[in-house]
């Protein structure tokens, strides 16, 4: 096992600044996940942790130890691609003890060490095979034991599942945790998919344009997101984000008009907002209810999703703002009804002009 930190890192290829003063610590021990969009540059920032690619700029240490100019093969990691990057001509148990044979092992030794790795990841039935004649899910588990045959202190994943079917996706993720626990290694991964982050993660570290909006726990970044983006990353379907009027303050009690006229109160720690401009609330669709009779929202449904155990709605408010709900079960609604919802008020998030969370403090 092996800490990680980060001090001041930039990556800049030429003019264009694609990670941009990167702070960031890592224990022993911790499986931290790198998640955002295409192009935040988190799998920019695993390959300057690699050594794949040299920083422009500030510090990395490992185990304390500055290697930010190290050799790859000197700092202890040891990366499992998103492509397998399997060698074709190369049986599977060639393929795990390739980095042993670089090294200079001994025939006897990488023998041994393979045959641990093929018993610990259930390939013993699969050394003679070429990648050709394995699976997806096969070929990702001989990657992950080349990577562990050199037993690093640090594994580093860029997108491993992507290319995996949904089903296959999942089961590997389960074995990836497993992998964690058994072996108690740190890891990082980097995901642009919010349900491998949040399953993973023992924390969470979500990148926009190459800096870090923010860190924690998944759960804590699910229920106190620092900002919109944040917010709109985390969820499925994503969080709606309602534009409100006519807001009033008074002491803890912030008072909006909804689209279609209803009032709304909402109670919290107002200290750190910047104004009523611009407000918005900010509402995970499984928090909003619909009710027989008034409701404080009217919605318009647009188009409705059958999805067996839950039936999301997909539709817009007054002013044509869109609007989600996730249900419940199985329901019949068509497009075209108009409906009246609620709205959870102990799961309201207040966001205002700069789209930060202004309640965070909410209690």
């Amino acid at each position: 096992m092996a800490s990680v930190e980060l001090k001041d890192i930039r990556k800049s290829f030429g003019n264009v600044e694609v990670i941009r003063d990167v702070n960031l610590k890592i224990s022993e021990g911790e499986f931290v996940v790198l998640v955002g969009p295409s192009g935040c540059g988190k799998s920019t920032l695993l390959r300057c942790i690699a050594g794949l690619e040299p920083v422009t700029s500030g510090t990395l240490l490992l185990d304390g130890e500055d290697m930010t100019d190290a050799d790859p093969i000197s700092r202890g990691v040891a990366m499992v691609f998103q492509s397998y990057a399997l060698y074709p001509h190369m049986s599977v148990a060639e393929n795990i003890g390739f980095g042993l044979k670089i090294a200079g092992e001994s025939k006897a030794a990488i023998k041994i060490r393979v045959l641990e790795i093929a018993k610990f990841l259930k390939l013993e039935m699969l050394l003679n095979r070429k990648p050709k004649e394995l699976s997806g899910g096969q070929r990702q588990r001989v990657a992950i034991g080349r990577a562990l045959a050199r037993k690093p202190g640090i594994f580093l994943f860029d997108e491993p599942l992507s290319n995996l079917d949904a089903s296959l996706r999942a089961e590997m993720r389960v074995e990836l945790a497993k992998l964690h626990s058994d072996l108690g290694n740190t890891m990082i991964y980097v995901t642009h998919d919010q349900v491998e982050a949040m399953t993973l993660a023992d924390r969470m570290v979500i990148l926009n344009a190459g800096q870090i909006e923010q860190e924690g726990p998944p759960l804590d970044l699910f229920n106190r997101p620092a900002n919109k983006f944040v917010a709109g990353f985390l969820g499925q379907p994503p969080m709606n984000f309602i534009r409100v009027n006519d807001v009033k303050l008074n002491g803890r009690i912030l008072t909006v008009e909804l689209p279609g006229g209803g009032k709304l109160e909402v109670r919290g720690d107002w200290g750190a907002l910047n104004g009523t401009n611009g407000l918005e609330i900010g509402i995970r669709p499984e928090d909003v209810s619909v009710v027989a009779g008034a409701g404080k929202l009217p919605m318009e449904i647009d188009v409705v999703e059958h999805l067996g155990d839950q039936t999301i709605l997909y539709g817009h408010l007054d002013g044509r703002q869109p609007m989600t709900v996730r249900l419940a079960g199985q329901l019949d609604y068509k497009a075209g009804q108009k409906l009246q919802l609620d709205l959870s008020p102990d799961r309201l998030l207040v966001f205002d002009l700069e789209g930060r969370n202004a309640n965070l403090a909410k209690t």
